[in-house]
């Protein structure tokens, strides 16, 4: 039989083979995860909490230990338990935590190895759920946006969102530590606009252009007229219909879009993914305003994903690596390229320079072969755009 104790924020069950003192740590490790509990913090009193789960306080008390120990909370005599605040003046507890850190990390290892994975089917996946987290959470915190701000060389890159890019910026981190990817993703067309402009290093675009069939070679032309630029294929990357595991809506195409039970999430103007629906939707004759959903926008593919994984809309069009990130049912819709694009100028100098470097590399091509969706038959591949 199971018998819980629960509170408003803890629910214990004392007939787990869990110890509840492991149960109590992991409730307040994620609570530290999450942002709910920030650093400096107070916690409940080792008593109120014990007499509000009707359990024994060494049992709560020794929960408190464990985090102590791993430099989670810290305890101030006679005053209580709190959160711990920056490692960074602690060089002997940040030791410490780097040190759990890195057997956590290796215990994921061993375990995805011995299933057979490949290391860069685990990297892949580490980076990608690293994505989905930040993307869960709404936005980076405090201490992920002031690291962006930190000291060193930087590639500025704006434009529309893949998880190709995440990979990417990982993969540069590994191979030049000292040089960082700051991604802001505005959709295809501000990021063209941005390069041209000088805001951005890089763009990542996938404009269809209706008239020619080619991707983002028509928009550059129009965009950047008197300028040479290189445009270097990230991946190819099917697009499709993201909808819940079994599609139990049965959605197959443009016109489910206007029933009445579906509701649709979309994404921002000015994306290719945007731009690439509302073409769909005139070839088939639908008016935008047949669709319930259709004012929602999402400024990524894991957002629109992670909409429908929670149940708040029925179907999405985005890319085949987020709808299986998001254990999404996916229906392919078109293969497109997705490239990267800067000015000639600069691409040819560091830091740009790195980024080729980075993308031909085989580890990162094996990295991109390992997602769903992707196809790296072009990846690299580098088309130099000249002003007629």
């Amino acid at each position: 039989m199971h018998t819980s104790r629960k509170t408003s924020q803890l629910d214990i069950d004392v007939t787990s083979a869990e110890p509840v003192y492991h149960q109590i740590a992991d409730h307040l490790r994620r609570q530290v995860a999450l942002g709910d509990l920030r650093p400096g913090a107070r916690l409940p009193a080792i008593r109120a909490m014990a007499r509000t789960l009707n359990l024994d306080p060494g049992t709560v008390a020794r929960a408190y230990q464990e985090l102590e120990r791993e430099g989670i909370i810290t305890g101030r005599r006679g005053r209580g338990s709190f959160v711990s605040a920056a490692v960074s003046d602690d060089n002997r507890l940040a030791e410490e935590r780097q040190q759990r850190l890195g057997l956590v990390m290796e215990r994921a290892i061993i375990e995805a190895m011995g299933l057979g994975f490949t290391a860069e089917e685990a990297s892949a996946a580490f980076t990608l759920r690293l994505a989905d987290w930040r993307e869960r959470r709404g936005r980076l915190d405090k201490d992920e946006r002031a690291a962006v701000g930190a000291p060193g060389a930087a590639i500025r890159f704006l434009g529309s969102h893949d998880l190709a890019v995440e990979l990417l910026a990982s993969r540069i981190g590994t191979l030049y530590p000292s040089l960082r990817v700051e991604t802001s993703f505005v959709g295809s067309l501000a990021g063209l606009l941005a390069v041209s402009c000088g805001e951005a290093d890089v763009a990542g675009a996938h404009l269809l252009d209706e008239d020619t069939g080619e991707f983002n070679i028509p928009f550059i032309r129009r965009l950047m007229p008197n300028e040479t630029v290189v445009l270097m294929n990230l991946v190819q990357r099917l697009q499709g219909w993201m909808v819940a595991r079994k599609n139990p809506r049965h959605i197959l195409g443009v016109h489910d879009l206007t029933r009445r039970d579906i509701t649709f999430v979309n994404r921002q103007k000015g994306s290719g993914t945007r731009i690439l629906l509302d073409s769909r939707l005139r070839a088939a004759g639908v008016a935008p305003g047949e669709i319930r959903g259709y004012e929602h926008e999402e400024n990524t593919h894991m957002a629109v994903a992670s909409f429908i994984a929670r149940g708040q809309a029925d179907v999405g069009l985005g890319a085949q690596s987020a709808a299986n990130l998001a254990g999404l049912d996916f229906i392919p819709l078109l293969k497109e390229r997705y490239d990267l694009v800067a000015l000639q100028e600069k691409f040819e100098r560091p830091p740009l320079s790195r980024l080729q470097e980075a993308v031909c590399s085989e580890g990162f091509l094996n990295v991109l072969r390992s997602v769903p969706g992707y196809n790296v038959s072009e990846t690299c591949k580098i088309t130099i755009i000249s002003p007629k």
